[in-house]
């Protein structure tokens, strides 16, 4: 929006006189800018005019007239027709303008406050400036009772000022509603269209204070201005220069535009690729979404399962641990300790009752074997005892018919066998204590001694056979024992 533009300007939109000459607490609102006052003669509408403009904006007690003549206007506004001996008032004008980029309404309210007292000739004044609004969202009075300065100042805060020097207060004024620029002239033509007597001399006076009212031309601008006309024909050549300069850019404007042309359409496909890329990746990246979300409720389902088996594991633990402190768990141990000890001792058992079982077949395939050697020794021995008689009988028939010879019995062989001195087991056969009587037998002895020999022989045999069945059946009995 341009600085000129007239929604930027200040313009009033209210106006307030508080307890200040026949006024009470009077409010005034302004139309686009404008306001009328209507009413018959003495009614008060100038008055009400000179209170508010141009003196809330210059401040200047002296000119508060239209006329600019009267003198002591405030204390006889403040005191005229009441009985007080002190009277606070105040008088204040709203201005409000649109912001910039359609931003909020701003509003700048800006007054005077002033005190009278009879016992003296000087009014006392002071002015303020504040963004807020009287009666909307700042107050004057305090049960209706206008505000002292210092009671103001603590009203406004830090949203406002107040002043009790003029000078300050006008460049305020000037700060904010004429950008910085001394307002005077055009105060003072505001005073020349009001004074009553403006007719008086309006062909002459009036052109002169409008000229005056108007501000200065600045020197650069003036220069400025003149500058062109003198260099008038350096600005043609200047022209021609960029006449070309234009026709040239032109030219080149129209090459770069294709080569823009071919630039913007290789960027134009490589862009598509991009969005397509960009919409394959957004459907992977929903379907990888689903994704989670589906693994993330499995982890919660199965961290659900994994606290619950751990709480069932911490019961299991904790009921294990209170069976195993039980006596009955105790007992039940032992039980199976000696249940093991049991099984140990049944496997030993069944394994020395197949040792037993074999020895006790070796024993009596042993005892079998004896058996039958004793067997066929007593039949060697009956043979020996028959071949005994059968010498004894030859040598009784060979000796005299006169001499009786006796002979005694055969000795019966010992079965039991004996370990000789060189460790072969042997079967002793006593001898004859009479052979020695007999000198005369000894040849025919001597072929009895031969077979004796041979059946020592066999005895030996049978006894060594014996003795291994002794030892068999004695490690039988051991293991039996044991």
């Amino acid at each position: 929006m341009p600085a000129d533009d007239p929604e930027q300007r200040w313009r009033p939109s209210r106006a307030g006189i508080l307890n200040v000459y026949q006024y009470q607490d009077e409010v005034l609102e302004f139309a686009g800018g404008r306001l009328l006052l209507r009413g018959v003669n003495g009614s008060g509408k100038s008055t009400a005019m000179n209170m508010l403009l141009p003196f809330l904006l210059e401040a200047d007690v002296r000119k508060i007239d239209a006329a600019g003549e009267q003198r002591g206007v405030l204390r006889s506004w403040m005191l005229s027709d009441h009985d007080d001996t002190q009277r606070t008032g105040y008088l204040w004008i709203e201005f409000e303008r649109c912001a910039r980029e359609g931003g909020d309404t701003e509003y700048r309210t800006v007054g005077c406050g002033i005190r009278a007292n009879r016992s003296t000739d000087r009014v006392a004044t002071w002015w303020f400036s504040t963004d807020r609004r009287v009666r909307i969202d700042l107050r004057l009075t305090e049960a209706d009772i206008p505000f002292s300065i210092d009671v103001l100042r603590s009203e406004l805060g830090t949203r406002g000022q107040v002043f009790t020097s003029t000078a300050e207060y006008r460049a305020e004024i000037a700060r904010r509603f004429f950008g910085g620029v001394d307002p005077g002239s055009y105060f003072r033509l505001l005073h020349q269209v009001r004074n009553p007597r403006v007719g008086d001399r309006i062909d002459t006076d009036l052109p002169r204070t409008l000229r005056e009212a108007l501000p200065p031309v600045p020197e650069d601008a003036v220069h400025d201005a003149a500058q062109p006309l003198e260099d008038l024909e350096d600005h043609r050549r200047n022209v021609t220069d960029l006449a070309r300069t234009a026709e040239a850019l032109d030219g080149a404007v129209e090459t770069y535009t294709d080569y823009a042309r071919r630039v913007l359409a290789a960027v134009v496909d490589d862009t598509a690729g991009t969005v397509d890329a960009a919409r394959t990746a957004a459907r992977r990246l929903e379907r990888d979404r689903g994704g989670v979300e589906k693994a993330t409720a499995a982890q919660a389902s199965a961290a659900t399962v994994v606290a619950d088996l751990t709480d069932d594991h911490a019961t299991a633990t904790a009921e294990r641990a209170g069976l195993a402190a039980l006596p009955e768990y105790t007992a039940h141990a032992d039980l199976v300790r000696r249940r093991d000890e049991v099984a140990r001792a049944d496997a030993h058992t069944a394994t020395l009752d197949g040792h037993r079982t074999r020895a006790r077949d070796r024993v009596t395939a042993a005892a079998s074997a004896v058996a039958a050697a004793r067997g066929q020794l007593d039949s060697d021995l009956a043979g020996v005892a028959d071949g005994l008689r059968a010498v004894a009988a030859a040598a009784r028939a060979a000796s005299a018919p006169s001499i009786a010879a006796t002979l005694p019995d055969p000795p019966t062989p010992a079965t039991e066998p004996r370990p000789d001195e060189a460790g072969e087991t042997t079967v002793d056969v006593p001898q004859d204590p009479e052979d020695d009587l007999t000198a005369d037998l000894a040849g025919p002895l001597t072929a009895v001694g031969d077979a004796l020999r041979s059946h020592r022989t066999t005895v030996r045999h049978v006894a060594e056979r014996a003795s291994g069945a002794r030892r068999a059946t004695e490690t039988v009995d051991a293991a039996d024992v044991a």
